[in-house]
């Protein structure tokens, strides 16, 4: 009964884990979900060029390569279908109607996610769970499910975390020489996925020295030397092109951190507290049963207590020194141990009744999956992105000067085939990739389309410490500064102007306070579109009319 009882209860983490994850999962297609899907998506096909060199280094290459490959089927699978006739067409479908390359990304990311739980149910059930808890509180988590509806690594880097602390939660038991490996090997991979990995890589070391049948210190070297070759194995260009990877890891100059005011340590501190104790949840009875659990642990088995715990540990402490170890996705790599420490505090209630595991499951699992299919509910509504573009084509006439926010900010809107050739031309003297994508574009242009001009934001602006990756980022396109005020926009001859709830605003853009108390003084508003509750979701826009100078 108890095997029957554990796989109903195995069978539904696993629908509800895939459910939440592939629900919404179009959301705002073909317009991007946020700012680092298309910056992904440009390096895993520009590795089409012939080179496997990536031009910048702000991920490892190990994800940029699947999606590289997975792009490569869908070259083939359009060619034999008769839907492209070439490279040139396939890098204007990638230009012009990008839909089918995030969608690839996406379901991959939440294929990764879901795979992560069901390890984690294997993971779990070496603690003796007669509840797949801690994979029900990471099937529900709201930061995993957002996190796999997007096509970032941070699911991917998750799997192999969740395969790295389920073999060293064999170490332990056997100290094995094949699950040092294995351990090693899904650490090297999580490292290659995303560098946020770094914290966990302490579980082979610690799973080799707390183990009840500790193998020999060699065992451990191979485990250690297999996770380097792995992480090489996903980046290799770490060593072959080791100075580009350098300059992209130090930007942090301390001369611009500066400029950009100070940061606290104590809230930094107090953020990564709350994503840890939230993991499952806000609301969840998750947070309290990882403190539960803890102590359970330190009393009935030390070393698995601290095979958990000082990996955790060491994930607040690096976080804690960072300027953005706030963002919850950095802490994804702790949420095995959080799970696992969880689901032994959880398991202290009397098994074998139902009516208190179903409480335990209300309170702890509830709040997650209420706020996960909230999310999807909002994901599966129509976008005021899109509305935006209906109306602006309609409206405004081509060859018209746009002034606009970041690109997943606001509507994705054709550009002139004159401004394309300049940011090829551009492009290819600044030795950027892109100008491949421009170049393709231009050969495939449907015809007519606006000049788009981008508002050029700092990175104080942006909320983000690398000042250097702001402007490299920016390099690639025609941006305008407006901090003076709206002459600078009359200057360029800008017709329209987009404002995003998404993007700058005065509230969050101090520092272009100026140009907005202008554009609303001077400009004419001429549509408006705003998120309904129920209806339609996406960013507040608003369109402005500007009257050029005499």
């Amino acid at each position: 009964m108890q095997t029957r009882s554990r796989r109903a209860w195995l069978w539904a983490v696993l629908l509800a884990a895939a459910a939440l994850r592939l629900a919404g999962i179009r959301w705002g297609l073909p317009h991007a979900y946020n700012a680092d899907e298309p910056h992904l998506v440009n390096l895993a096909v520009s590795f089409g060029g012939g080179s496997l060199r990536p031009y910048a280094f702000k991920y490892p290459t190990l994800w940029p390569y699947i999606l590289f490959v997975a792009y490569g089927f869908y070259f083939v699978l359009l060619r034999l279908t008769g839907a492209i006739h070439g490279v040139a067409d396939f890098i204007g479908l990638y230009g012009w109607n990008p839909t089918g390359f995030y969608l690839i990304g996406r379901l991959l990311a939440a294929a990764s996610s879901l795979a992560a739980v069901a390890v984690m149910t294997r993971a779990g059930r070496r603690l003796g769970e007669s509840v797949p808890w801690a994979a029900a509180l990471l099937a529900v988590s709201p930061r995993l499910v957002e996190s796999a509806h997007s096509l970032k690594p941070d699911s991917f880097m998750f799997l192999w975390v969740c395969a790295a602390t389920f073999f060293a939660l064999k170490i332990l038991e056997s100290g094995r020489r094949a699950d040092l490996w294995r351990c090693g090997a899904c650490l090297g991979l999580a490292m290659s996925s995303q560098f946020t990995a770094l914290p966990a890589c302490a579980l082979l070391p610690l799973a080799w020295a707390l183990s009840r049948r500790r193998a020999p210190a060699r065992q451990l070297l191979e485990g250690v030397g297999l996770s380097a070759a792995c992480f090489l194995a996903g980046s290799p260009y770490v060593l072959l092109d080791f100075h580009r990877f350098w300059f992209w890891v130090s930007m942090r100059d301390p001369a611009e951190l500066a400029a950009m005011g100070p940061w606290s340590r104590l809230e930094v501190l107090r953020q990564v507290a709350t994503n840890a104790w939230g993991f499952a949840g806000l609301g969840s009875l998750a947070g309290a049963a990882v403190l539960a659990g803890a102590g359970r642990l330190l009393a009935r088995d030390r070393r698995l207590a601290a095979l958990l715990l000082i990996p955790l540990a060491l994930y607040v402490a690096v976080l804690s020194l960072n300027p953005d170890g706030g963002w919850p996705r950095y802490l994804f790599g702790a949420f095995p141990c959080l799970a696992l420490l969880a689901s032994e505090g959880l398991s202290l209630a009397p098994s074998g009744r139902a009516l208190l595991t179903a409480l335990i499951a209300a309170t702890a699992v509830l709040p997650g999956l209420w706020k996960s299919a909230s999310d999807d509910a909002v994901m599966r509504r129509p976008d005021t992105r899109a509305a935006a573009q209906d109306w602006i084509e309609r409206n405004v006439p081509a060859g018209a000067v746009i002034l606009a926010d970041e690109p997943h900010a606001g509507p994705r809107l054709t550009v002139e085939r004159s401004e394309l050739l300049e940011l090829a031309d551009n492009a290819r003297r600044s030795g950027s990739p892109r100008w491949r994508l421009f170049d393709g574009m231009a050969k495939t242009h449907p015809g007519g389309g606006y000049r788009i001009l981008l508002l050029q934001r700092s990175a104080r602006d942006l909320g983000t410490f690398h000042p250097k990756q702001v402007q490299l980022s920016q390099a690639d396109q025609l941006v305008l500064d407006v901090g003076s005020g709206l002459e600078a926009a009359r200057k360029a001859r800008v017709d329209y102007v987009i404002t995003s709830s998404y993007g700058a605003t005065p509230e969050h853009s101090p520092e272009l306070a100026p140009f907005f108390d202008a554009l609303y003084r001077e400009g004419r508003l001429a549509a408006s579109f705003s998120p309904r509750p129920g209806a339609t979701a996406g960013p507040t826009l608003r369109v402005f009319q500007l009257a050029r100078s005499r």
